[in-house]
């Protein structure tokens, strides 16, 4: 896993995107988000500039262990994190593994978080995304369901960036994440275990999510919902609602992190 890191002197947010995105993927957010925070961006293995030599291991645990790894290199002790779709997953598992790491978290659209075990239906339908990245290239690559050059309502620039970057991809690294990790990032009812201030900024026309959204608030009735008009990447359908809200609610939550490495700074 590739990370982007600011110089020290802010509080510091780990920025986690999903599936066929890039670190570009915060591109309309960076700006706002940089006026208080020290962005820590996290690129996933295969993903944009992100090119590993050999095989990665790509299972959520060991994606996690990544995220830790780079918190103590770069010798922060606590951070907030924001993770969106797959990489969601991720920041969600690595507040219930470290939370004594984690300030606060927010977290977008994420329709694999807290879904069921696998049905045989579902590995099957993983399999044949898969097989069809594995057989097709490219090809393949652009019939994922969340492939950038699909969304509609993505301004034309940001639409264009992520869609370079998703179609430079590694294709076995894609075909290794749906396999391995994709099917495998819920945590199901350990939701209700997350002791972390939380926020879930929810596109409401990803009709898909809502489920997984309501269920979300039953498990975890402390967790904050803000609900906006988009759909699977709000953070950048509503650019600026969802920086809004971010900055807002991490804001709150400076508090619990070690205030005193950022005196003076913001």
């Amino acid at each position: 896993m590739g990370f982007y890191a600011d110089p020290p002197g802010k509080p510091p947010l780990l920025l986690m995107h999903g599936f066929l995105s890039s670190r570009n993927h915060w591109r309309l957010n960076e700006e706002r988000l940089r006026s208080r925070y020290r962005l820590i961006i996290a690129e996933l293995p295969g993903h944009g500039e992100t090119k590993p030599e050999g095989p990665v291991d790509v299972s959520p645990e060991v994606l996690v262990d990544a995220i830790e790894a780079a918190r103590i290199a770069l010798d922060i002790p606590c951070w907030h994190l924001c993770g969106q779709s797959f990489g969601a997953g991720l920041t969600i598992r690595y507040a219930l593994r470290f939370p004594q790491h984690v300030g606060a978290m927010v977290w977008t659209n994420s329709n694999r978080i807290i879904t069921d075990p696998l049905s045989t239906e579902g590995q099957q339908a993983l399999t044949a995304r898969a097989d069809a990245i594995e057989i097709h290239g490219l090809e393949g690559i652009r019939r994922e369901r969340v492939y950038p050059g699909k969304a509609r309502y993505f301004p034309e620039e940001i639409r264009q960036i992520l869609a370079q970057d998703a179609d430079g991809s590694d294709p076995a690294i894609m075909v290794d994440i749906i396999r391995k990790a994709v099917g495998h990032v819920s945590v199901g009812d350990r939701l209700k275990d997350l002791t972390v201030p939380t926020l879930l900024i929810n596109g409401f026309r990803e009709r898909s999510f809502q489920q997984w959204r309501h269920r979300a608030a039953e498990l975890l009735p402390t967790m904050e919902i803000i609900d906006l008009d988009g759909g699977h990447s709000i953070n950048i359908e509503q650019a600026e609602a969802f920086n809004s809200a971010s900055l807002e609610f991490l804001a709150r939550h400076d508090h619990l992190l070690a205030q005193e490495q950022f005196a003076g700074n913001h």
